[in-house]
């Protein structure tokens, strides 16, 4: 069943632990990305809505989470913090579900599962990408080596 799946278990562990650093910088962020306030729900709750509303693939959760770390390489100056989470979550698993994924919806319907409105999640998609350069592809053996290192920190975590 998708919303038991282990990897949004793990996902959020390690993103909660990125947030918990982060969070202590006190860092300003004029980015788009920037809520003014943190989101109240938890990074666990919102990969469990984004999973239950969008029917993506588990790969998509692994790819977004590759496209969170080439941000970081590519944009030191991008803290992902617990006023940024969410947004810069839910685009990446967006675009994972339009680059890997046969079936997906309108932009619209992804900005209702994700709290934000249409104009604002067309302009995060484009930051996103820009951001990305759009480059999008990830090879078999990244693909691979991310999920192994999932799993094998899931089984290290979890009781």
């Amino acid at each position: 069943m998708q919303q038991s799946n282990p990897i949004l278990f793990i996902i959020s562990n390690i993103l909660d632990e990125i947030i918990k650093e982060t969070d202590s910088l006190e860092l300003e962020s004029n980015s788009l990305f920037h809520a003014v306030s943190a989101p109240a729900i938890t990074i666990f709750n919102y990969l469990q809505r984004i999973s239950k509303y969008t029917h993506c693939s588990e790969q998509c959760f692994v790819i977004a989470l590759i496209y969170l770390d080439r941000l970081q390489e590519k944009h030191a100056y991008l803290v992902l913090n617990s006023h940024c989470i969410h947004r810069f979550l839910l685009l990446a698993i967006v675009i994972a579900i339009k680059f890997q994924d046969d079936d997906y919806y309108k932009n619209e319907y992804y900005a209702k599962v994700g709290g934000v409105n249409l104009k604002e999640i067309n302009k995060l998609e484009q930051e996103f990408l820009e951001y990305m350069n759009y480059e999008l592809f990830i090879d078999q053996q990244q693909y691979l080596a991310y999920e192994k290192r999932l799993l094998e920190y899931g089984e290290i975590e979890m009781p």
